[in-house]
C-alpha cells in the first residue's frame, strides 16, 4: 500500500508540473514511500518534452472517439458505450462495454485523448505510470509492469475471479484502461490488439 499511495502521489505531482525542477522537490517529498526515485526523474526528464508537444495538438472530439469504437471485439459485441465521461477534467473520452453472446467474458475500456494542456499531464502520468518497473503477488493477484508489442503497461491479474486490468498509454497519447473479466492476461492483449488503436492514431493526421 505504501509504494501505491507514493506512485499516486507522483502522477499527481506530474499532473500539476511546469518544470521538471518541480517534479524533482515532489520526489524529494516522495522519497520515503518510493524507492525507486532516481529512476523517476529520469522518466521526468523524458517525459517533459512530449507534455509540450502534447499541450499544442488538437484533441479528437467526442463523436469522433465514439465513430472509432467498434461494434465487435473478438467475439463479444457491444452492449453499451458513453462519451465525454471524463469531461469534467477537460479531456475527450469514450467508453465501451463488450460482453459474449452465451458467455461469462466481459469488457470494460475506456480511451482517453490526452492531447490539450489538461490531457498532456494525464498523458505523462500514464506513461510514467507504465515506465516504472515494478512487481508484486498475493494470493489475491499478480500486479506487474509489462511490455507487450512496444506497449509498456501496468497489468493486475486478479486470480480468484480469472479478471485483468491494465493500463497503459498507446503512442504516448492516448489513455487506455482495459479490464476483462473471465479473462487472463494473454486473453486480456489479444481483446486490446482487436480495439485497433493505430486507427485512432490516424484520426490525429
Amino acid at each position: 500500500m505504501k509504494f501505491i499511495k507514493g506512485l499516486m502521489y507522483l502522477i499527481l505531482a506530474v499532473i500539476s508540473i511546469s518544470c521538471v525542477g518541480e517534479v524533482k522537490e515532489k520526489l524529494k517529498q516522495a522519497k520515503s514511500t518510493v524507492a525507486n526515485t532516481s529512476s523517476i526523474v529520469k522518466e521526468a526528464k523524458k517525459v517533459e518534452g512530449r507534455i509540450e508537444k502534447l499541450k499544442e495538438a488538437v484533441p479528437l472530439t467526442n463523436e469522433q472517439l465514439k465513430s472509432w469504437l467498434p461494434t465487435k471485439l473478438g467475439n463479444m459485441h457491444r452492449t453499451g458505450f458513453k462519451i465525454g465521461q471524463a469531461g469534467m477534467y477537460q479531456v475527450n473520452s469514450v467508453e465501451g462495454t463488450f460482453k459474449e453472446e452465451n458467455g461469462d467474458t466481459f469488457v470494460k475500456i475506456q480511451v482517453i485523448d490526452g492531447a490539450g494542456p489538461t490531457g498532456s499531464m494525464m498523458a505523462a502520468g500514464y506513461g510514467m505510470l507504465g515506465n516504472l518497473e515494478m512487481e508484486e503477488e498475493n494470493e489475491e493477484k499478480h500486479k506487474k509492469t509489462v511490455e507487450v508489442e512496444g506497449t509498456k503497461a501496468q497489468q493486475t491479474y486478479y486470480k480468484k475471479t480469472n479478471r485483468t486490468h491494465l493500463m497503459f498509454a498507446h503512442s504516448e497519447r492516448f489513455l487506455v484502461t482495459f479490464t476483462g473479466n473471465e479473462m487472463n492476461p494473454a486473453e486480456a492483449w489479444e481483446a486490446v490488439e482487436d480495439l485497433e488503436l493505430n486507427d485512432l492514431v490516424k484520426m490525429t493526421k
